[in-house]
């Protein structure tokens, strides 16, 4: 019984996630109401309300399933065709994730409510990149690591907005090649100072 309420839960959520992303990039995310998204979803509003608080906390819980699978590919041992290990998996898999849902993307970044999805975003990347380093060993909290959590992933946020604002015409896998040349030096560098004790 469990299991079946556990089904019906994720399925609802699923539903209404769906028809919210399906909304924005119909008429904006600040012009859909919850009445558009429970009749999208077709369900009730008190099945709406026993979910989620409002549409933004629906917003947000698209952005955290997100960030869990980018984190279950974070942790997933990956390689570049060199042999050498793949730095910052959670690259591609987003680059997959926006090239799917490239019109979302789209309508988020041209819509006024945008700076707040792209706000959570860019926070939810720079947690994965201070994981990814301090695996790296760059555990230490300080303003200079901190500044390379910022210059990663406003690098990759970059790259990936103007990549979906030009049509997404490369493919993900030549973009994170792309993303990898612009941020590697620099991490690059920033590795052989620790190794040397300078930080």
């Amino acid at each position: 019984m469990k299991k079946a309420e556990d089904r019906r839960v994720r399925r609802t959520r699923a539903a209404l996630q769906a028809a919210l992303m399906a909304l924005m990039t119909e008429k904006g995310y600040e012009s859909t109401t919850v009445q558009d998204i429970i009749d999208r979803a077709n369900v009730g509003r008190a099945t709406f309300y026993s979910h989620f608080a409002d549409k933004k906390t629906l917003l947000v819980s698209r952005i955290e399933d997100l960030r869990s699978a980018l984190v279950e590919r974070q942790r997933q041992p990956t390689r570049r065709p060199n042999g050498q290990p793949a730095h910052f998996a959670f690259s591609l898999a987003m680059l997959e994730h926006a090239a799917a849902n490239a019109q979302v993307w789209k309508a988020i970044s041209e819509s006024e409510g945008g700076a707040f999805v792209l706000r959570r975003i860019h926070d939810m990347l720079a947690d994965l990149v201070r994981s990814e380093l301090g695996w790296l060993g760059l555990t230490r909290g300080s303003f200079h690591r901190e500044m390379l959590v910022q210059h990663i992933t406003g690098a990759f946020m970059g790259t990936m907005l103007s990549w979906i604002d030009d049509g997404a015409k490369l493919p993900p896998a030549e973009l994170d090649e792309i993303f990898r040349r612009l941020v590697m030096p620099g991490l690059s560098a920033e590795l052989w100072s620790l190794a040397k004790g300078a930080r």
